[in-house]
């Protein structure tokens, strides 16, 4: 009996995993533009005009980078109305991505300790 439950546990845990790590209907990879929104203390970078920075979204998952000032590749997830959050420590704080996904579109704010940011999609 303990034989069958612990193979059914296994299984069980196993199934539970793909499933976690399936594709979601917002997985692509999407590029935007960044606009520097406010200037809290410090150095803030002001993205060059016409940049287009990527998003990767994989198994519900969110990555954002920008470099020079940060990398917001969390853990941060989608859910099923197409919100999410992401954040990352950051040297001074953290930084944190919130946004929304419609069709293709993607809108979010990035508020870190010294500056703030917008993200918009680009076709």
């Amino acid at each position: 009996m303990l034989k069958w439950l612990g193979l059914g546990l296994l299984l069980g845990a196993g199934f539970g995993i793909a499933w976690a790590q399936s594709p979601t209907k917002f997985d692509g990879q999407y590029r935007g533009e960044l606009t520097l929104t406010k200037v809290i203390k410090g150095d803030c970078t002001q993205p060059p005009l016409a940049a287009l920075y990527p998003l990767r979204i994989s198994r519900g998952e969110v990555r954002f980078v920008y470099v020079p000032r940060f990398d917001t590749a969390s853990g941060g997830r989608v859910g099923e109305d197409g919100t999410f959050k992401a954040s990352a420590r950051a040297r001074k704080g953290f930084v944190q991505m919130t946004g929304r996904i419609q069709g293709n579109n993607i809108t979010a704010t990035i508020v870190s300790p010294s500056c703030n940011y917008s993200f918009q999609t680009k076709d």
